[in-house]
């Protein structure tokens, strides 16, 4: 048996042997990147949990309801730090929403933390109040904040150096000089 190889068969099995070359070395580099980018978004999140639904019913039949980016838990502390905390409070289809840029959970979910950027709306009361950080308790609905705040309700917009809510903001108190707008 004689076997010849022309030189197109050579060209073919070349043209193959270099094509196999290049996606093995294609795979293995996809793959190593793959599996640095597991490894990083892994080690940067330890401890975290991302994208947070939390609920609450209480036995008056209100809701309590925060969702949030990232939550971190510290056991140590017993508390929960929340990133981009969004917290809706139901009181008799009466709908308050909170956000800040960090919210901490403390003493056994009865107590709340919020600071940078705090903002509360009320649709209902046409309420909208503005403040840096704001501390409360989340079964009585009080809430009280040191910082400057801004608080729109309806027509009016009531400027001060510190507050006092209570009841979801059925009582609101305005401390320092406060001033009035009213349109």
């Amino acid at each position: 048996m004689n076997f010849r190889i022309s030189a197109k068969y050579i060209f073919i099995i070349l043209i193959f042997f270099i094509l196999s070359i290049l996606i093995l070395n294609y795979l293995n580099r996809n793959k190593d990147l793959y599996s640095e980018k597991i490894k990083s978004i892994d080690s940067s999140n330890e401890g975290k949990t991302v994208g947070v639904n939390i609920e609450q019913n209480q036995p008056n039949g209100e809701k309590i309801k925060i969702v949030a980016e990232l939550m971190e838990e510290n056991e140590e502390k017993k508390q929960i730090k929340l990133i981009k905390p969004i917290t809706r409070i139901i009181k008799k289809n009466n709908e308050t929403k909170i956000t800040s840029n960090i919210g901490y959970i403390i003493n056994n979910y009865k107590e709340f933390k919020l600071n940078e950027n705090v903002n509360i709306y009320n649709i209902n009361k046409k309420l909208v109040l503005k403040t840096e950080e704001l501390t409360g308790m989340f079964d009585t609905g009080d809430m009280h904040t040191n910082s400057p705040v801004k608080i729109q309700i309806k027509n009016s917009m009531i400027q001060g150096s510190s507050l006092s809510l209570k009841n979801y903001g059925e009582y609101i108190k305005v401390f320092g000089k406060a001033s009035l707008i009213i349109d």
